[in-house]
């Protein structure tokens, strides 16, 4: 009898090891998220420099954020240079071992840098939205937990070994490194804040006497954040699940690298989509149409009885003569004096409205009509 077996024959196949690479998909998931994070901070830029024309700290920070994130690519794409995404038998440690672990440690720190400046943007954001005491109170101390609680875990990776270089180095002899402790509580420190960011401003929405598409689109841009936690859940599953030392370690670390790119990436893309109403108005305003029929939300809505700003004091008593020149804004919609809500972007002003016969820089023009009378609205 012949012994040898014919290739289609798997029962007599002894098993090779693998050798299949997922480097490059590691630095395409990169580099894809990044880009289209790039994508959205560069239409927030263009918001709220030519459109809004008021960039703030909030704006700086983001874009601070997307270039911890570029940091932490650029350390994806040296990781990879020097083995990770092979399997460890593929991968000569000796001489690749010290970068790859180089680069592992910066990635750690662009991340980290990364998610505190989007959390910090997102915080100076609500600031400037809510302007009731106790939402501003709950912003200010929500900022000081995301600082304070990030410098920790900054400084825990600044010394994760010490000295430093023991950390990439295995021929140094450290005194003193991080026990895993310490950074299953910074995942957790970072789950909890971002909950936080993105359940703070629900409560103070929801009571809003709004038309119902309205309020269901304020909603809905705030609510589309949990997909951030949702993001950092999925990885702590992935944390739990590479728990156990692995031979194959750098080949086992690939998925807990693709969602780590998905999670700072997403969060920059959603702290923009939180400014992109004027965009959308002046570029896309059939997307943002709501309807002008009398319905029951909307006649709620234009009721004198309705808060002017996020969680603020209803105008119970308007007085008996209107100025036509008078308007404020309300979070999500701008509403006159009459008590009237028409669709505005998530700003909180009052004061004269703009002189409709002289240009006000690159803000349009729409006039409502209330009480007979013409009422000049601007975009903000």
């Amino acid at each position: 009898m012949n012994s040898t077996t014919s290739p289609g024959d798997s029962s007599m196949v002894i098993p090779a090891l693998a050798h299949d690479d997922s480097g490059p998909r590691m630095v395409a998931a990169g580099f894809i998220t990044w880009t289209i994070a790039f994508i959205f901070v560069v239409l927030r830029f263009w918001t709220r420099a030519m459109i809004v024309r008021r960039l703030g700290a909030a704006d700086w920070c983001i874009a601070l954020s997307l270039i911890a994130g570029a940091g932490t690519c650029v350390a994806l794409l040296v990781e990879v240079r020097h083995g990770m995404g092979k399997h460890v038998w593929d991968v000569n440690l000796e001489v690749d071992g010290k970068p790859m672990l180089e680069a592992w440690w910066f990635s750690l720190l662009a991340y980290t840098l990364s998610l505190v400046f989007t959390k910090t943007s997102i915080c100076l954001l609500y600031l400037t939205i809510f302007t009731i005491e106790w939402a501003r109170k709950a912003s200010w101390s929500l900022l000081a937990i995301v600082v304070v609680s990030n410098l920790w875990i900054t400084i825990s990776i600044l010394t994760y070994c010490i000295p430093l270089q023991a950390t990439w180095d295995l021929s140094i002899k450290a005194s003193f490194c991080q026990s895993q402790d310490a950074f299953w509580a910074n995942t957790g420190i970072n789950i909890g804040t971002d909950f936080l960011i993105f359940l703070l401003p629900i409560p103070a929405v929801l009571p809003l006497r709004l038309p119902y598409r309205q309020k269901v689109l304020l909603v809905g841009v705030f609510a589309i954040g949990f997909f951030v936690c949702l993001v950092s859940l999925v990885r702590l599953a992935i944390l739990i699940k590479a728990k156990e030392p692995s031979m194959d370690f750098t080949y086992s670390g690939t998925e807990l690298t693709y969602w780590t790119v998905i999670e700072i990436h997403t969060a920059i893309i959603i702290a923009c989509i939180m400014t992109l109403k004027p965009f959308a108005k002046r570029y896309f305003p059939r997307f943002l149409s709501i309807s002008g029929n009398s319905t029951k939300d909307e006649s709620s809505a234009s009721s004198g009885d309705v808060p002017l700003t996020i969680g603020s004091r209803p105008l119970r008593n308007p007085p008996a003569e209107h100025r036509p020149d008078s308007w404020v804004e309300v979070s999500g919609g701008r509403r006159d004096v009459h008590g009237d809500t028409i669709p505005s972007d998530i700003e909180v002003q009052a004061g004269q409205a703009p002189d409709s016969k002289r240009e006000v820089g690159m803000v349009e023009k729409q006039v409502v009509v209330t009480a007979q009378q013409e009422l000049p609205v601007t975009d903000t």
